[in-house]
């Protein structure tokens, strides 16, 4: 960013007086809002290339409070480039490994639309139109926050956006920034060759939004309070919906709900773990290269030949399969680089078990898969590979178990992703919200947990009767009918143990702090059994192959 010059300073000095007297009456803020905007136009109005825009806006941030983010649209999704009174994540800041952009967008978002219409946008957050990343990045309590999305030109393309949202300490600067970036977008237009302001999917977006609010808080007024003053319908959406509008069934009414409106809940009556996983119209399936390299491994007359020859038929499961077996984790010494040699380090079941992880991941994480979705498959990965660690701690005579169904207790959350993408965004939302397990808002919205979709997912895949049991109790080891409990309480000790040592972000799907032991104390483990079992964790972090 460039400096400030002196003939600039009068936004940043009138904002400056403005925080620093914190019992200023509306009144009074509302006459010295006036004279902020007076300097604002001023120099906006003098501003002759489009990087100025995002420079005074960044001061102004910088003034009052608000916080911004500067994004840029790729064809692939969005990229952070600046943020300011917020800390995001280094990931949504670069490129994947891939090429593509770290924060999935759709057509169907408000910065797809923002990019046709080239115009500003000024509401609630639209929550079915908004990435599902970015929302858990901006952290609990965005969407209910009322935001500005301003699109900047770049060689005739408005694919370069500025974020603005407040809290309630800084929302009183909301209004004047929405003002100046209404200025700032027709002077853009002016310096960049006079494009005009489009209208259409944006105003289409904020209108579906403020109606879906506007429909729960009137189904929540029959029987509950009436509106307070801040709550009052907003007197400017007044508009009848205009014939395009009606043909695409969008409900428009003449009044509107504030930004701060609870949002309509998906309906979720009658539906059941097994609706959930047939909703794409077909099961997920494992990929036919995987299931021959288990067949091959599950007969019982087969050789070391024969699983290195099945292994032929994919190399980058054969990649990965030497990998693994130089890794840490499996105790190597020296390197090896025959897949013969592999097979003998790691064994059968072990490789079993990390080509099921290539074909689970293979099923669930396409090309294009958001953070949240990378971040679950991490936690899976480490839930196993930790699972494992503590079956083999306390002696289980089958740890491979534990470690197949530490993968797929967390596999469940992918199903629902896949096949109720909003419903799935919903109860990720209310976690982070509510400060609950993810399962825990799980059961309550639609009366089980993740748990069984992954021990459906088991069945489906034919891994073990006693997998599937495991896996479905893995949160409700003591809860009477529960079944295998012991190996779903490893299974869950091991989750515990993966989040507190990997990389847990948004997603935390373990209890309460003084309820992280319950899994330790049913399966009789010590607290420095524990720590060490942490520990040793931890150090899995280094082997970033296991999650690719």
């Amino acid at each position: 960013m460039a400096t400030q010059t002196d003939d600039h300073q009068g936004v940043e000095e009138l904002l400056d007086t403005l925080a620093q007297n914190n019992d200023e009456s509306v009144e009074e803020l509302t006459q010295d809002g006036m004279a902020l905007l007076r300097v604002g136009f001023d120099e906006l109005s003098d501003m002759g290339q489009i990087k100025e825009f995002p420079e005074f806006f960044l001061r102004l941030a910088r003034s009052t409070g608000l916080r911004l983010v500067l994004l840029k649209r790729w064809t692939s999704g969005l990229q952070v480039f600046l943020e300011e009174n917020i800390q995001l994540p280094e990931e949504a800041k670069n490129k994947r490994r891939d090429g593509k952009a770290p924060i999935p967008s759709t057509d169907e978002d408000i910065f797809h639309a923002l990019s046709e219409d080239a115009t500003v946008y000024a509401g609630p957050v639209p929550v079915k139109h908004f990435p599902l990343d970015l929302t858990l990045m901006l952290g609990r309590g965005s969407r209910d926050r009322r935001i500005i999305i301003l699109p900047l030109p770049s060689q005739n393309h408005w694919n370069t956006f500025l974020y603005l949202d407040a809290d309630k300490e800084t929302e009183k600067f909301l209004a004047m920034a929405e003002i100046l970036a209404q200025f700032s977008l027709a002077r853009m237009c002016l310096i960049n060759k006079g494009i005009a302001n489009r209208k259409g999917a944006v105003d289409r977006i904020l209108k579906s939004e403020i109606s879906r609010r506007q429909s729960d808080l009137a189904k929540k007024s029959v029987t509950g309070p009436e509106p307070t003053a801040d709550q009052a319908l907003d007197p400017f959406v007044t508009d009848p919906p205009t014939e395009d509008q009606t043909q695409a069934g969008t409900a428009v009414e003449t009044a509107a709900a504030p930004a701060s409106a609870p949002v309509q809940e998906i309906e979720t009556k009658g539906m059941t773990p097994e609706s959930i996983l047939n909703h794409s119209g077909e099961l997920p399936a494992l990929p036919k290269a995987a299931c021959h390299i288990m067949a091959v491994i599950e007969d019982p007359g087969t050789t070391a030949t024969k699983l290195e020859q099945a292994l032929a038929m994919d190399q980058a499961l054969t990649a990965k399969v030497l990998r693994i077996a130089n890794s840490p984790f499996y105790g190597a010494v020296r390197e090896i680089d025959t897949v013969s040699e592999a097979i003998v380090r790691l064994g059968f079941v072990a490789i079993r078990n990390w080509t099921l992880v290539t074909a689970a991941r293979s099923v669930f994480l396409s090309p294009g898969a958001g953070m949240l979705y990378q971040k679950i498959w991490r936690q899976s990965v480490m839930s196993a590979m930790s699972g494992q660690l503590v079956a083999q701690t306390l002696g289980s005579s089958n740890p491979d178990s534990v470690f197949i169904g530490g993968l797929m207790q967390n596999i469940g959350q992918l199903v629902l992703a896949r096949s109720h993408p909003e419903l799935f965004q919903e109860i990720v939302n209310d976690s982070a919200a509510q400060g609950l397990p993810y399962h825990i808002v799980e059961r309550d919205r639609l009366g089980f947990d993740h748990g069984e979709l992954g021990a459906l997912l088991i069945k489906e895949w034919n891994l073990s009767q006693e997998l599937e049991e495991a896996v479905r109790w893995h949160h409700g080891f003591q809860e009477e009918g529960a079944t295998n409990n012991r190996v779903a309480a490893m299974i869950a000790l091991g989750e515990e143990i993966g989040l507190t040592s990997g990389d847990t972000g948004e997603n935390r799907d373990s209890g309460p702090e003084e309820n992280l032991s319950l899994a330790a104390n049913y399966l009789q483990v010590t607290p420095e059994t524990l720590e060490d079992l942490k520990a040793r964790a931890a150090e899995l972090k280094i082997d970033p192959h296991f999650f690719s």
